[in-house]
């Protein structure tokens, strides 16, 4: 019987071979760190992306739901009202020919058709941290603490409507009837009235200038036995929700009549201007 020799230097160099390879158990803890680092690299990187993801679907999402209220503050003077202007889809009435309640002739019908849209409205109240965000001067007017506080102001927008009414009440085929019956702005002699005319038109002019409007009109054919072009005049808009600020605004005005102390006198080193300018 032949016996091998044992421990021979190849018999150990083979057993060593085997002990040291990468599949051996000695390299299995080094194999499933390794492979445990790609998974966490890996899940890592997945989970990254992933919130990159919603975060940008949700600066998408409310940067969409607020995006009127971003333009509304970008490209209005700062107002306390600003927060609380919507918007909305319009049609325009353009009619030619068909007079709605605002372009009838004088009388009480159409005066408070002009009264329901705010164009008699008086000043509302602003508290002095809201006068302070929109700049307002210091000296200008306040309400006395004992009535309340704050500053009395009016609302640009239905200064505007004023404006247009009092255009509309100083037409030629109107003027006559305002002026007898004596009220409003027809108080004061023909020297005032003129001047508030033209003031109330200058105001629109640069309101009109202002916030110009870029929309267009087309034109459809009028008279099918001999076509002529007609501009169309009832175009599509996006609106500020005016019923909402109309409702605000008439809601907060200040009293008819309010006592002889209201107002707060002008304090030594307030301006006050020799004559209306």
């Amino acid at each position: 019987m032949q016996y091998s020799k044992a421990n021979t230097d190849d018999d150990f160099e083979s057993r060593e071979s085997l002990l040291t390879d990468e599949g051996s158990p000695l390299h299995q803890p080094e194999k499933s760190a390794n492979k445990c680092r790609r998974v966490l690299l890996i899940s890592l990187y997945l989970l990254g992306t992933a919130l990159a993801c919603l975060a940008a679907g949700l600066a998408g999402y409310y940067w969409h739901r607020d995006l009127n209220g971003i333009c509304t503050s970008h490209t209005s003077e700062s107002s306390p009202l600003v927060n609380k202007v919507s918007y909305h889809e319009q049609r325009f009435n353009g009619s030619f020919l068909k007079e709605n309640a605002f372009r009838q002739d004088a009388g009480p019908e159409t005066d408070a058709a002009w009264a329901s849209i705010g164009a008699d409205f008086r000043a509302v109240r602003i508290s002095p941290e809201e006068a302070h965000d929109i700049g307002m001067p210091k000296d200008f007017v306040k309400i006395s603490e004992k009535h309340g506080g704050g500053y009395p102001v009016h609302v640009e927008g239905f200064h505007h409507l004023h404006c247009l009414n009092l255009l509309r009440q100083t037409n030629y085929y109107n003027y006559e009837h305002y002026r007898d019956l004596g009220q409003g702005a027809f108080k004061n002699d023909e020297f005032i009235v003129k001047r508030h005319v033209t003031h109330c038109l200058d105001i629109i002019r640069q309101q009109l200038m202002c916030t110009v409007d870029v929309g267009v009109f087309g034109q459809f054919w009028i008279y099918p036995h001999h076509p002529e072009p007609f501009v169309d005049f009832n175009t599509q808009h996006k609106c500020r929700n005016f019923e909402q600020l109309r409702q605000w605004t008439e809601k907060n005005q200040l009293p008819e009549k309010v006592p002889s102390d209201f107002l707060e006198p002008p304090k030594v080193g307030d301006r006050i201007y020799p004559e209306v300018p």
